[in-house]
């Protein structure tokens, strides 16, 4: 079993708001998952829930009306990922390097959908990294799309990660 290293690690976000861009992220994170000690390994059992209320965007008032009026976080306080199926990982570089695509189920807002996430995963003496990235439109979450200067903002939002596991000890 592998666990998150919330200080290791970073979820975040780019948005587009059409007279500007700008970027969000968070540390506030925990997740473990299982692997499989075949060849290549297989993930048997995997979840991250993130802090919703701790994503900053360096603007603290576009970051309180982020969390109030469109992430809501009182109502639902965390984003949670939870994978269901992993199919065969291709080596990238390396036998310590993957290819995967994790298929799960995502839920934002407190809307679940599934997805699928390309993702890049290394096995390092110091524990498991993965990379990733997708694009998600936030109406899909129920997420009405914010306006600048009744200008609205791009409703796809690309949302990446780096992310350390280190193992059990």
């Amino acid at each position: 079993r592998f666990h998150l290293a919330p200080d290791a690690s970073l979820i975040w976000f780019d948005a587009d708001a059409r007279l500007h861009t700008f970027s969000g992220q968070t540390r506030q994170m925990r997740g473990s998952f299982i692997l499989t000690q075949t060849s290549p390994l297989q993930v048997a059992e995997a979840h991250v829930s993130i802090d919703a209320a701790s994503l900053e965007t360096g603007n603290t008032d576009r970051d309180a009306d982020m969390r109030q009026d469109f992430l809501e976080v009182a109502k639902f306080p965390t984003i949670e990922f939870t994978v269901l199926e992993l199919p065969m990982a291709r080596p990238a570089t390396n036998g310590n390097v993957w290819d995967v695509v994790l298929k799960g189920q995502l839920t934002v807002h407190g809307v679940t959908r599934e997805v699928q996430v390309p993702t890049t995963v290394n096995r390092a003496p110091h524990g498991i990294t993965a990379r990733g990235q997708i694009y998600l439109d936030i109406r899909d979450f129920n997420i009405r799309v914010p306006r600048l200067l009744l200008i609205p903002m791009k409703s796809e939002v690309l949302v990446g990660f780096e992310v350390l596991a280190r193992p059990e000890p």
